[in-house]
């Protein structure tokens, strides 16, 4: 069984692609893509990588289907998915690619249970990152 990896990257986050070597095997890898922005659809801590709206397609090539409410088969363009190490938050207060950090935030609930809460911050202005829906 593969081992979680921590990451500070989620699901709707808006990351910058920063670093890559493509194998130039698909259409568009991370290399040239580097420096685009896109928006995380997909985290997949096992693996260490995610999927990014817009960013490195790749083509799959499908069988078409024998069931006529089904029809298609053919190339279809999808988004492959890109080692976390290359991806950057993008912070949006000050709209760049930043490293994060986190304040711990107690808050008193009733009943008189005290809750942490982690808070991402950007590393470059200190503004919260919040948490995309």
């Amino acid at each position: 069984m593969a081992e979680m990896v921590k990451t500070r990257i989620r699901k709707n986050d808006i990351v910058q692609i920063v670093a890559g070597s493509g194998s130039g095997l698909v259409k568009s890898d991370t290399t040239a893509d580097r420096g685009k922005r896109g928006k995380v659809l997909e985290v997949d801590r096992a693996k260490n990588r995610a999927k990014v709206q817009g960013l490195k397609m790749v083509f799959r090539h499908l069988r078409q289907s024998k069931d006529p409410q089904k029809p298609g088969g053919g190339r279809v363009e999808k988004e492959a998915f890109i080692a976390l190490p290359n991806l950057m938050l993008v912070c949006p207060k000050c709209d760049e690619a930043t490293r994060t950090g986190v304040r711990l935030e107690k808050q008193e609930r009733t009943g008189g249970k005290i809750k942490t809460q982690r808070i991402r911050v950007c590393k470059k202005c200190g503004g919260d990152i919040a948490v995309r829906d």
